[in-house]
């Protein structure tokens, strides 16, 4: 069955776009910190950051 939708904080989403703008690619690494530093799991985290890549090369 599929996984709801996550709603995310409006701080996550600043951390999640504060580290876009700086680093489109995460090493698995720094998406665990990532994950960690903003209370998501690293699934979130990497399905996120696909979602917003496509989302950022549509617009280049």
């Amino acid at each position: 069955s599929r996984r709801n939708r996550t709603v995310f904080t409006e701080g996550q989403l600043m951390g999640l776009e504060r580290r876009f703008d700086s680093q489109k690619y995460l090493s698995t690494p720094d998406r665990a910190d990532l994950a960690r530093a903003l209370g998501l799991t690293q699934l979130q985290v990497k399905t996120w950051y696909q979602n917003r890549r496509m989302k950022w090369k549509k617009q280049v």
